[in-house]
């Protein structure tokens, strides 16, 4: 009698589960159907992600496309996410060309994290990465760090705002910078410049306000087998009109008195070989803003109207250094890659949000040397078109934000690709020694 008990017991166990998985996948199957899709132009904010976070948006959970930290942003900084339908971005033919060109072409070499066989174009095309492959993470980061916008990058008008969460717009510094590439160039002209042993130059000059203007600094980056050689960097002090060279480690240093490093120039601006590792942490779709508006700065509007002057930068709206309410936020896909730091570097590990696609950096953080995190980037893009007709995807705000201080430092730009007429001798010490003196 026990035994048949036990039976029935058992048969009724089964039934149940098979119940519970059915009831459990309906609802599943319930819960999916019933979720609304939003609409283009909605605004996510604060007060309402907790309610529309398992809503879609181009059939994607809200939940699924807001990475954590930008959810923290959200909640505790009050950024803002106004929807926008994603756009398909074609890069430049000559460059897509390029990277086809390079499978099993381009080689990586697992000893010393160095790639040879590149030419021009992306080194790994997005279909060659294995998520699997232990160097993916480095393979990615070679891809952001050629030369994607073309042979020359201009920042136009590209001015540093200092933003403050509580008291708001504190000053303004502006600049003059140009990079130019000496390999991977595709403007028509020789793909490598010189003898192929740098990668690429840079000249960085202050022109307001006055009790800064003249500071500059001139950098020589090495391309490999050189790439963990240190950066050649000189700094113009105009109080004793001089060029210092600076330590091999500027690299690390802050812009200025910015909150931004030279190494988040780009979000990530260093070579793979100088993070002590690079991994690959997932695939997957986020919000990003790969679409900014065409204006970034206004240079017909005074530094004094610092509104007028960046209208992509919520800079009336607390805590003042959001991306303005109207800038749209898209569907991306992206590789999220974890970056551990030297031990003299400022943060532990930065971690980017870069599209599959192609190489551009949405979103990204660090984490202090206690593991701590301290600065959130969010940057701003849009596609671009050079004076001689190159496509390419242009980082054109860059909100660097020192969460723990409730600090941020914007700078905004109304950069251009491949300017027309630049020469390798106009990116040059000598010539940051001109712009610095106004000679």
């Amino acid at each position: 009698m026990k035994s048949i008990n036990n039976a029935v017991v058992r048969r009724k166990t089964v039934r149940t589960g098979v119940a519970g998985a059915v009831a459990l996948a309906l609802g599943l199957f319930a819960a999916q159907t019933m979720a609304k899709e939003l609409d283009e132009g909605f605004v996510i904010n604060k007060d309402n992600f907790d309610s529309i976070k398992n809503e879609t948006f181009e059939n994607k959970t809200i939940a699924s496309m807001v990475p954590e930290k930008l959810e923290w942003m959200i909640k505790n900084y009050n950024t803002t996410i106004k929807l926008a339908h994603s756009k398909k971005i074609e890069m430049d033919p000559k460059y897509m060309e390029w990277s086809k060109k390079n499978v099993g072409v381009v080689k990586f070499n697992p000893a010393d994290r160095t790639v040879s066989g590149w030419q021009a174009g992306m080194l790994f095309p997005p279909d060659t990465i294995d998520p699997k492959d232990p160097n993916a993470g480095d393979k990615i980061i070679w891809n952001l760090r050629a030369a994607t916008y073309g042979a020359t990058m201009d920042l136009r008008d590209i001015a540093w705002a200092f933003l403050d969460a509580k008291k708001g717009y504190e000053r303004v510094q502006a600049f003059q910078s140009r990079r130019y590439y000496m390999e991977g160039r595709l403007d028509g002209g020789p793909i490598t410049v010189g003898d192929g042993t740098i990668s690429q130059k840079t000249y960085f000059v202050a022109t307001y306000p006055q009790d800064i203007r003249g500071l500059g600094l001139f950098s020589v980056r090495y391309n490999q087998p050189d790439s963990k050689k240190p950066d050649d960097s000189y700094a113009y002090l105009k109080s004793v009109r001089r060029v210092r060279r600076l330590s091999g480690g500027a690299w690390m240093d802050p812009i200025g008195g910015t909150d931004q490093l030279y190494d988040d120039w780009d979000i990530w601006d260093a070579a793979p070989t100088k993070y002590l590792s690079n991994k690959l942490i997932e695939r997957r779709w986020i919000l990003a803003i790969a679409h900014s508006p065409e204006m970034s700065v206004d240079v017909k509007q005074s530094f004094d109207d610092p509104v007028k002057r960046f209208p992509r930068i919520g800079i009336n709206i607390p805590p003042h250094f959001n991306p303005a309410p109207d800038v749209g936020w898209e569907p991306r896909e992206v590789f999220v890659v974890e970056g551990v730091c030297p031990p003299e570097h400022p943060y532990s590990k930065k971690v980017v949000y870069m599209e599959v696609d192609f190489p551009r950096p949405y979103l990204g953080y660090a984490l202090d040397r206690k593991g701590e995190f301290w600065k959130m980037f969010i940057f701003q893009n849009r596609p671009d078109t050079g004076d001689d007709g190159y496509k390419a995807v242009m980082p054109v705000i860059g909100h660097i934000i020192d969460v723990k201080r409730g600090h941020a430092t914007n700078w905004s730009s109304n950069m251009k690709s491949n300017p027309k007429g630049v020469k390798e001798t106009d990116v040059s010490l000598n010539v940051l020694e001109e712009v610095a003196t106004g000679k």
